[in-house]
């Protein structure tokens, strides 16, 4: 007899879906797996040749390698519908979410200022900036979850999967602060988009644009790497900016001196600050250090004085932390201090 699945399990696995990863669900036990694209194509690859004696010696893989690789090979040879795909991201249309969340609002004139603000391009950096603006962002994310357990409630049905509804309500969960909820959403993107990639330009460039259009009233962010002693413009997002930064000079190279996060509320009071984008007023800058050295900095602008505050440093430190710990370093030839 199956065991009934839990929808945050379910909803767990969906969000961590991406291009190089993809979550099942274990008809039997009711629980969600989650196999990378690379576990896939070593099972691919054992199956038509498990290779020497002599290269597994060479290249012993851990335990838990040998683990994720046999379940790839279990889901590659079901047959039997034991290992259900859950809905992807193609499953979940966020546009249609945002459009019907828009004519879910009683006030006429927001909603069709909302319904403007997603036609065209840039549509969802232009949606969470005015609903930030709006104060909408808290009322927006239980709408976004609620269409998504709803998603997952159709696909359990169509598929006769019995499931446990363990998903709190509005009424009865503990609501995180509207930013701190946006923080963890965008902490799940970042960690999907790492899964399966360990490359520091891949994984940076990604990191970038998930923050730039994800984040409300930001109009620069991206990453400085640290090379012969000076900060060299990195993967980013916005407008073109200055390539070279000397450590203790202006918001970046002092972050990257002290190696710990800065916050400027108005950059025309920071001493030394280097104006990149005459539009930006004000500006956080993160640290990224590997194995107890510094590689680089992650820097945010806004247009908005006092835009950033101790909320968006927990929530960038958690993403760099991320990053870090899902980037292979040694891959790339960067000189550390």
């Amino acid at each position: 007899m199956a065991i009934p699945a839990k929808l945050s399990d379910l909803l767990d696995g969906m969000e961590f879906q991406s291009d190089e990863r993809s979550s099942y669900l274990e008809v039997r036990t009711g629980k969600v797996v989650s196999v990378s694209a690379e576990e896939f194509r070593a099972a691919e690859e054992e199956d038509v040749d498990d290779g020497s004696e002599e290269d597994r010696a060479a290249f012993p893989r851990a335990d838990w390698e040998d683990e994720e690789i046999e379940l790839a090979r279990r889901i590659l040879q079901d047959d039997q519908q034991l290992f259900l795909p859950l809905p992807t991201q193609f499953d979940v249309n966020e546009y249609q979410i945002m459009e019907a969340f828009c004519l879910s609002l009683d006030d006429e004139q927001l909603s069709d200022r909302l319904q403007r603000a997603i036609r065209g391009r840039g549509a969802f950096r232009r949606f969470k900036d005015l609903i930030h603006r709006v104060d909408l962002t808290d009322r927006w994310f239980r709408y976004r979850d609620e269409a998504r357990k709803q998603i997952v409630v159709r696909w359990c049905e169509e598929h006769g999967i019995a499931y446990v509804d363990d998903v709190p309500t509005p009424d009865r969960a503990e609501p995180a602060a509207p930013k701190q909820r946006l923080y963890l959403d965008l902490l799940a993107q970042v960690g999907a988009l790492l899964s399966g990639e360990r490359d520091l330009i891949a994984n940076a460039a990604n990191v970038a644009a998930v923050l730039y259009h994800g984040l409300p009233e930001v109009n620069w962010a991206g990453f400085y790497v640290l090379k012969e002693g000076e900060l060299v413009l990195g993967p980013f997002q916005g407008k073109p900016a200055c390539t070279r930064i000397a450590l203790g000079k202006g918001v970046c190279g002092t972050a990257a001196q002290r190696v710990e996060s800065v916050v400027v509320p108005d950059v025309r009071q920071f001493p030394g600050h280097i104006a990149c984008d005459a539009a930006s007023s004000a500006e956080i800058v993160v640290p990224v250090v590997h194995q107890g050295r510094l590689v680089g900095v992650l820097d945010l602008d806004s247009p908005v004085p006092g835009r950033f505050d101790e909320e968006d440093r927990l929530g960038l430190e958690a993403i760099v932390g991320a990053l870090v710990e899902g980037t292979d370093f040694s891959a790339v030839a960067l000189p550390l201090q």
